[in-house]
């Protein structure tokens, strides 16, 4: 039950990441998805191809590559949202409400 808890915890705190980091996120799951997708496919038509040994190689390459690819995403989302927090966003020609008169 606390992991459930942890896991909703760490979900919601994820809209809190900049729009580009979340943009990067979702592309990184769409991404390991498809290889998923992928290697399942190979898995299934493996036996019906001409060379079956380099179909299960395709098929493992894509299962080991999938969370590889996953976990640079995390950190590449990671690191950018640390890079665009740091820098203050440009002003707005009407914003003088940090202007005294």
């Amino acid at each position: 039950m606390k992991t459930i808890k942890k896991i909703i915890h760490t979900l919601k705190q994820l809209k809190s990441l900049h729009k580009y980091s979340r943009d990067i996120l979702h592309g990184t799951i769409q991404f390991t998805v498809v290889l998923y997708l992928f290697a399942g496919v190979i898995y299934l038509i493996s036996p019906y191809t001409n060379n079956y040994l380099l179909s299960v190689r395709y098929y493992q390459g894509a299962l080991e590559i999938a969370p590889v690819v996953f976990a640079g995403g995390v950190v590449s989302a990671l690191l950018c949202d640390l890079i665009l927090r740091k820098t203050k966003p440009k002003q707005k020609p009407g914003d003088d409400k940090d202007k005294k008169d």
